[in-house]
C-alpha cells in the first residue's frame, strides 16, 4: 500500500481539513486516490466529482506541479507523494 498526502487549502480546508492520508494500493492514480478520499470525507464527493467525474474547476496539484483532470487519470502515485486541492479561485 502507499500513503498519499492530500492538503487542502482556502475553502476545501474548511470541508475536508489541512492534512488528509490516503492508503491507495500500488498502481493506484491521482484520480483514484482522490475517489478514494471521496469515500472517507464524505464532503470531498459533492465537492469534487460530478457524476463520477473530477469538476473541471478543482485546481489539482501533484508533488508542487499543476495538473489538469486528464493527467489525474494518467498519474501512478508512489508512497509519499502530496496532493494538494485548490477551490476554484474568484476576485477582481
Amino acid at each position: 500500500m502507499n500513503e498519499i498526502r492530500i492538503l487542502a487549502f482556502a475553502g476545501f480546508r474548511e470541508k475536508f481539513g489541512e492534512k488528509n492520508i490516503v492508503a491507495v494500493p500500488k498502481g493506484a492514480t491521482v484520480l483514484s486516490v482522490l475517489h478514494t478520499f471521496a469515500e472517507t470525507v464524505p464532503a470531498a464527493q459533492d465537492e469534487l466529482f460530478d457524476s463520477g467525474h473530477l469538476r473541471g474547476h478543482v485546481i489539482l496539484m501533484y508533488n508542487r506541479e499543476r495538473i489538469d483532470a486528464d493527467d489525474a487519470e494518467e498519474i501512478a502515485v508512489s508512497d509519499g507523494d502530496e496532493i494538494v486541492l485548490y477551490p476554484p479561485v474568484s476576485g477582481g
